[in-house]
């Protein structure tokens, strides 16, 4: 059928496809589930930390805990440019509700300082600058230690009680494949 047309798939079907394989083939790798649980929960919490190279992170983080280093990389994509933002807003959130007397900054605030720092002194605008995101980075960085470490957890448990299941069915094809191969 060299004349039909190609299906039209949507560029997020593409990426959702990609993503699954990707994270597929992590838990599918040939180890022991600890080992890959480790580096899964490694990439899950590096995956929403508030700083660029999170994929690194994992890799650094599942080698320091002797979990697969493989493993760990497709979980910290979960951070992407179309994601980073809702992810890092979410734990900014989370941080400030678990901060006693600690206000969101919410958007208008945030283009009122912005207009007020353009029109100040550099110096000046410096010294606000800090202290504006002092009042951000703080619960910014406990939600999204909190969120990392409930992600890394869970994810932990349940990639742990998966690879040994999947793994056997592996097995099981592969026996089944050879012998059918065989005869």
């Amino acid at each position: 059928m060299k004349n039909a047309p190609r299906s039209r798939k949507s560029w997020w079907r593409h990426l959702y496809h990609a993503m699954v394989r990707m994270l597929r083939g992590a838990v599918l790798l040939e180890d022991t589930p600890e080992r890959i649980a480790r580096g899964c929960a490694c990439g899950m919490y590096a995956a929403v930390l508030p700083v660029f190279g999170q994929t690194f992170i994992g890799m650094i983080l599942a080698r320091l805990l002797r979990g697969n280093v493989i493993s760990s990389i497709p979980w910290s994509w979960i951070s992407n440019p179309l994601t980073t933002v809702p992810i890092w807003y979410g734990c900014y959130r989370v941080g400030v509700a678990l901060l006693p007397g600690h206000q969101a900054v919410g958007w208008h605030k945030v283009q009122a300082i912005a207009e007020e720092m353009s029109e100040a002194p550099w110096r000046e605008a410096l010294l606000h600058g800090w202290d504006v995101l002092g009042d951000i980075a703080v619960p910014l960085v406990l939600g999204t230690n909190l969120v990392g470490l409930v992600f890394g957890l869970l994810g932990y448990a349940a990639v742990r009680r998966v690879v040994p299941v999947l793994q056997a069915r592996r097995r099981a094809r592969l026996a089944h494949w050879h012998r059918t191969n065989e005869v």
